[in-house]
């Protein structure tokens, strides 16, 4: 049976979209703010309104996928995304767009949990691992379309035609997933945070994603300032970093079959050594932009296969309560958003891009360690 199934295909589409959503802001607000009014930073208020809504419908919407099933709860955070898209679209003014990107988020808090908990259901048993990773190289296309397309169609056409493109997308996935048998294996039952959080082996799988994703967004906030300031270079630089990374994401799906093989404390311990390493080699290079660049591909490569390590093992855990289990994730991802940028900020003015890396592979060392302890440690 092959693995890359109708089903499949569109949970990845459906990342992409969605994800693409989540990005497309931040390269757009001078346009957006030349157009509505105020200055750029006033503009991310309604980027922050989004992750603010994700984070919170992650922790409360997401466990409806354990209650009525993952596939209807796509299907409803859809809706309201595709509510979200309308709105931004024509918004009049600054306030209105802050108001829908919050209803945008709402949707994507739910959405995002939902994939991921169809993911490992949707392709062939036995497969779930490589299932995940086939759904998680969504990403790199909403990085590419997030970062580089969001950028081109503003300065070419307007900022709204960027959204209007993206409710094209998401109008095309919706109508696909109605026509598509979205049912899973493992029926769901009743949860809430509460309970996922009594789920043995919880506390540790949340402290890897949380180490993961700290690591990674406390070093990816500070990458394009660091290009900018520290290197001399264009905004055109940053992107090219920054695609080097995509592609390296995206090649990473190809070894999936692989690290469905090994044992997961084994696969956990290489992708989080992997990425000490990376980050120890980024703060040697920093100062070289080709070497940054070529980094940046192994950074993607082995961030890739730390994600879908995470995601997993997250999502075995417990199939009733994938739901409420992958929306703490989500929850846990927005917070290492916020926290990365605010905690690395200091040691970025202090000691540059050089510094926020280091602290990166001390995150990854910890997780490291956390793989290699025995499972009967608990937290």
């Amino acid at each position: 049976m092959p693995v890359m199934t109708k089903p499949l295909a569109l949970m990845t589409g459906a990342i992409a979209v969605v994800g693409a959503n989540s990005m497309v802001l931040a390269p757009i607000t001078a346009a957006v703010a030349r157009d509505l009014g105020g200055d750029p930073a006033e503009i991310l208020q309604a980027a922050a309104a989004y992750g603010g809504t994700t984070a919170l419908s992650a922790l409360l919407l997401a466990p409806r996928a354990d209650r009525i099933g993952p596939g209807p709860a796509l299907m409803q955070a859809l809706l309201l995304l595709l509510l979200s898209l309308v709105g931004s679209i024509f918004a009049p003014g600054k306030w209105t767009l802050v108001l829908f990107q919050a209803v945008g988020g709402l949707g994507a808090g739910m959405a995002i949990p939902a994939i991921y908990a169809l993911a490992p259901e949707l392709g062939p048993e036995g497969e779930e691992k490589r299932s995940m990773g086939i759904v998680l190289s969504g990403w790199t296309l909403a990085l590419v379309a997030g970062v580089a397309g969001s950028g081109f169609l503003a300065e070419w056409v307007g900022w709204r035609a960027v959204y209007v493109a993206l409710l094209a997308c998401m109008s095309l996935l919706y109508i696909a997933l109605r026509r598509t048998d979205l049912s899973v294996r493992t029926v769901g039952s009743a949860s809430t945070p509460l309970t996922a959080l009594r789920v043995p082996g919880i506390g540790r799988g949340l402290m890897a994603a949380g180490l993961l994703m700290t690591a990674f967004y406390g070093t990816y906030a500070f990458i394009g300032a660091h290009v900018a300031e520290g290197l001399g270079r264009g905004t055109d630089a940053a992107g090219f970093v920054t695609l080097c990374y995509g592609v390296g994401f995206g090649l990473s799906s190809f070894l999936d079959r692989y690290l469905d093989r090994l044992p997961q404390h084994l696969a956990g311990a290489l992708s989080f050594g992997g990425l000490g390493l990376v980050y120890l080699a980024m703060s040697a290079g920093a100062s070289h932009f080709a070497l940054l660049s070529g980094l940046a591909i192994f950074w993607g490569v082995i961030q890739h296969l730390g994600l879908n390590f995470v995601v997993s093992r997250l999502a075995g855990l417990d199939a009733r309560q994938r739901g409420a289990i992958l929306g703490l994730n989500s929850s846990i991802t927005y917070l290492a958003v916020l926290g990365g940028a605010l905690s690395f900020r200091l040691p970025y003015e202090t000691g540059g891009l050089a510094w926020c890396t280091m602290i990166s592979a001390l995150c990854c060392g910890i997780g490291l360690a956390e793989c290699l302890a025995p499972r009967r440690v608990a937290i």
